[in-house]
């Protein structure tokens, strides 16, 4: 395999305007080694993608098709007269087929087919960027290449040892690879969100790479999900375990699964600010153990509603718990947190979703009728070897009780390098304040 191989990948945050473009050309001239390239769609096109799909506006699958072609040319006007210029305009025509084999005759393949055009578009603009700029590129999408998925729709997963054995990329030229999506034995499917990321690993993990950068539009991992707005310190290094942990629980740093692949080889992963190319980020390997352990990191599922339900002896336990997340899947309801033991069933949900989820499982004459619980938030603490020390625990335990905050440490989630808890959803924000704040996690 060949030698000092640099995966770049950029999503669609990066892809907003003419100056992110800019920026992706310049972080690829100044790569070391051979630079490979994976990419999101454009900033907002899958939303919009999703919405024609799922919601289909006035506006004909033609029209919409023409919108998304302008949104494309607006940030890359050399698509039109690079060497991909035919193919551009036939994966538009592609796509606006698609959408309309869909809307005659839904189907979980076409879906993502179409779904994925917004990377494949991603990937031919990018690619004429780069070359229009002196630095040969080519597209190289998904089902080319070798990517191959295990599962169907949205939740796929990356088929490591037929990726592996099939991967090829186009030499002589920097290959501009498609992420998030890829084939199965069934036809298109998706990773899920952030999923570019694991593509990105994959094709490290694949290609024996030096390294893998996922560019941002912030500064690498910050100790607090920037949704909280609070001013966290930024994270210079993460172990793989800490950084899977995190991502779980503080969408959108990172897809959960993006490291796995990176950890046999040991392979470096780096986030790093697209635009400030001179900032070190965040750099992700294996785990270096402190001498005395600590707490780097909070993460939270904020709002979620507990549904349970009790069942007979006449009811499988795996079979309700299948036949529930296969029900709300459907529906586009996620599920953040299972626990099933015998005669009792409980899921978390979103709070926005509590009532729609427990309708529709009601309406399940397999299911009983599910109780709804108060709302409550989930803590996770972050930091190799936490777990295993009980003074963390009791100085966390210390910090709620002084700021008068209702936590119940959660027992079956115990783990060496993570401490989860329950808090009430109404004492969500002022908690993460104040046990931030008592852990030294926020930035002076």
């Amino acid at each position: 395999m060949e030698l000092n191989i640099h995966v770049h990948k950029f999503g669609g945050s990066c892809l907003s305007a003419i100056e992110d473009i800019d920026a992706v050309v310049e972080r690829i001239r100044r790569s070391e080694g051979r630079a490979v390239v994976v990419v999101s769609a454009f900033s907002g096109i899958t939303d919009r993608l999703i919405e024609q799909i799922d919601h289909r506006s006035s506006s004909s699958n033609s029209a919409f098709t023409a919108s998304i072609e302008l949104e494309h040319i607006e940030r890359v006007p050399e698509i039109a007269s690079s060497p991909w210029a035919v193919r551009f305009a036939e994966t538009l025509h592609h796509l606006a087929d698609s959408l309309d084999s869909h809307a005659r005759e839904p189907d979980i393949e076409v879906r993502a087919d179409a779904l994925a055009c917004g990377e494949r578009l991603s990937s031919l603009a990018i690619a004429a960027a780069l070359d229009v700029r002196g630095i040969p590129a080519i597209p190289a999408w998904s089902e080319e290449t070798g990517i191959r998925l295990i599962g169907r729709g949205e939740d796929a997963r990356i088929d490591t040892n037929q990726t592996k054995q099939l991967l090829e990329i186009p030499a002589g030229a920097v290959p501009v690879i498609t992420g998030w999506y890829g084939v199965t034995q069934d036809g298109y499917a998706l990773l899920g969100r952030g999923g570019s990321d694991l593509t990105a690993t994959a094709v490290a993990a694949a290609l024996d790479a030096s390294s893998v950068t996922i560019w941002r539009d912030v500064e690498g991992v910050l100790a607090l999900s920037p949704r909280w707005t609070l001013p966290a310190r930024n994270l210079s290094n993460l172990s793989y375990t800490e950084a899977a942990e995190f991502a779980l629980f503080s969408e959108p740093m990172l897809h959960p699964s993006a490291v796995e692949p990176l950890r046999e080889p040991g392979i470096p992963l780096y986030l790093r600010p697209l635009h400030r190319p001179e900032v070190n980020g965040t750099i992700i390997g294996p785990s270096i153990r402190l001498e005395t352990p600590t707490v780097r990191a909070v993460g939270c599922l904020p709002h979620l509603v507990p549904m349970s339900w009790s069942l007979s002896n006449a009811l499988s336990l795996a079979e309700s718990v299948n036949d529930a997340l296969s029900t709300l899947g459907r529906a586009r309801i996620h599920v953040a947190s299972i626990r099933a033991q015998p005669g009792r069933v409980r899921l978390l949900v979103s709070s926005r979703m509590a009532a729609r989820a427990k309708r529709i499982l009601s309406e399940k004459p397999s299911l009983p009728t599910p109780e709804l619980g108060e709302p409550l938030s989930i803590l996770c603490f972050v930091g190799e070897g936490i777990g295993e020390d009980p003074s963390i625990r009791e100085q966390i335990e210390t910090f709620a009780h002084e700021s008068k905050i209702r936590l119940q440490f959660s027992e079956e989630e115990r783990r060496d390098h993570a401490i989860h808890a329950m808090i009430p959803a109404n004492q969500t924000e002022r908690s993460i304040q104040s046990l931030c704040t008592a852990l030294d996690l926020l930035a002076q």
